[in-house]
């Protein structure tokens, strides 16, 4: 059995942003500290490939994910790590009424990656045979506006103004990128509705509870936030990221992915809290973590080779 695993940290999106003004504080040290911390996991440094900020191209990071994935064998361990800014983007950006959106880690170069990407890397893969987790700290769709204090902000690019009109006029099914699902079937359709686009550009929304775990999915995903918040740094690193290092570094870490998204629950709300007098009125007063996956696979051990096939 090995394990293996491809981490990502961009701060520097002057590549899609001249200004600078969309650049990140703590996405590098967020994947350098993951990198550091997963050999107490049983990842060996040789099997980890870490990309950051320019390097971190999407052609970059799709090779790295097809090799990671091309020497993966039954019994092994495949992560993903991705702190960044997300996105969002109509399956058919030609069809102006399209219902259909994906959301996409945005790499250091368009175009970003989508859960199309990932599926088409994962595709070859047994999903009962190898444990391919993904762990993406930003946030899932676009504001108009960004946090410019240095102290907090959020992972999120802006979507722009037709865009944001168009998602909300039509948008009724909202694809996560990490879970690795057919894009030729009706997997997660109609899993949003009273999409509202609020003051600042950022999308509002409500998820349809029974459409979180997906039989056919390939990966099990752990996000920064829920499909309508926003997922933010401070102090040094992303919130999620920082819960994660905290509860992994405690004494004999050993949960399942349910213990473990409980307690990532808890230490992100106590860390949100100082957040809350410098967001905005009309946005989300919470950040809370999400599993996704295959519901089957919620009691097996974080990054641990699966026990059975199924």
């Amino acid at each position: 059995m090995t394990k293996r695993a491809v981490v990502v940290g961009i701060n520097n999106y002057t590549g899609i942003d001249a200004t600078g003004n969309s650049n990140l504080n703590c996405c590098v040290a967020d994947a350098k500290s993951v990198v550091d911390l997963i050999p107490s996991l049983g990842f060996d440094a040789s099997n980890i490939v870490l990309l950051t900020d320019k390097a971190a191209t999407r052609s970059g990071v799709m090779a790295a994910l097809k090799g990671m994935v091309n020497d993966s064998e039954p019994g092994d361990v495949a992560c993903f790590y991705f702190s960044g800014h997300g996105s969002l983007e109509a399956d058919d950006p030609t069809n102006p009424s399209c219902e259909r959106f994906y959301e996409s880690m945005c790499t250091a170069t368009r175009p970003f990656l989508t859960d199309k990407d990932l599926f088409s890397i994962a595709n070859q893969l047994e999903q009962s045979a190898v444990n391919f987790t993904v762990i993406s700290d930003s946030c899932h769709s676009g504001g108009m506006d960004q946090e410019t204090d240095a102290v907090s902000k959020y992972k999120s690019l802006a979507l722009g103004n037709d865009l944001t009109q168009r998602i909300q006029n039509f948008m009724n099914t909202w694809i996560p990128v990490g879970i690795s699902v057919p894009s030729n079937t009706d997997i997660c359709s109609n899993n949003v509705s009273e999409v509202q686009v609020v003051e600042g550009g950022h999308l509002m929304c409500e998820e349809d509870p029974s459409q979180i775990f997906v039989d056919l999915a390939k990966m099990t995903l752990i996000s920064g936030c829920r499909f309508w918040e926003l997922s933010y740094e401070i102090n040094g690193h992303g919130l999620l990221t920082k819960a994660l290092l905290d509860t992994i570094n405690a004494d004999d870490f050993q949960m399942d992915h349910g213990d473990l998204i409980s307690t990532l629950q808890l230490n992100v709300a106590d860390a949100f809290q100082p957040l809350l007098p410098s967001i905005p009125n009309n946005y989300p007063k919470s950040q809370v973590p999400q599993l996704r996956g295959q519901a089957n696979r919620m009691k097996e051990g974080f990054l641990q080779p699966w026990s059975d096939s199924r």
